[in-house]
């Protein structure tokens, strides 16, 4: 017997898996733009730019470390759905019951792999993120070196 689409692809899983990353995702996001909003702040005051450029350095040093990891997750994620759509168009093409032409499998093929997209989308979606965090961290460094400017010339 040949497998089918629910056999290829266990969509009540791949959700599950789906809603547990959109809830570690956005507990993440909720993590960072504190953190950022947190140097931010004490941008404002003259005494604290010693630690806020540490804190900086260091949030973004975990940040070159957790974009490669994200990655190699969304490059699996990639290879796996690839894998899918494979094993989707052989079964459309000398399984299934009734002949398709090349868009109606395609059409197909895209529904059932959907749930994987979605996590692919998920995935890309969070790297940007990381992406827009990395480029804010980077911006602060220079505006801790012009806040140590301005305050220097304020002083002479």
């Amino acid at each position: 017997m040949s497998a089918t689409p629910t056999d290829i692809i266990n969509k009540k899983d791949i959700e599950t898996k789906t809603e547990e990353l959109e809830s570690r995702f956005s507990a993440d996001r909720k993590q960072w733009t504190s953190r950022i909003s947190e140097i931010v702040a004490d941008l404002r005051v003259v005494d604290r730019l010693p630690e806020v450029q540490v804190k900086m350095l260091s949030y973004r040093q975990i940040l070159v470390e957790k974009i490669p990891e994200l990655k190699s997750v969304l490059y699996k994620k990639n290879t796996s759905y690839e894998n899918y759509y494979k094993m989707l168009f052989r079964h459309y093409s000398l399984n299934y019951d009734i002949k398709l032409s090349g868009g109606e499998k395609e059409k197909l093929i895209r529904v059932d792999i959907a749930p994987v997209k979605r996590q692919i989308n998920i995935l890309e979606s969070h790297l940007d993120f990381y992406g827009e965090c990395m480029r804010t961290l980077d911006n602060m460094a220079f505006a801790i070196k012009n806040r140590i400017t301005l305050h220097t010339n304020d002083t002479m």
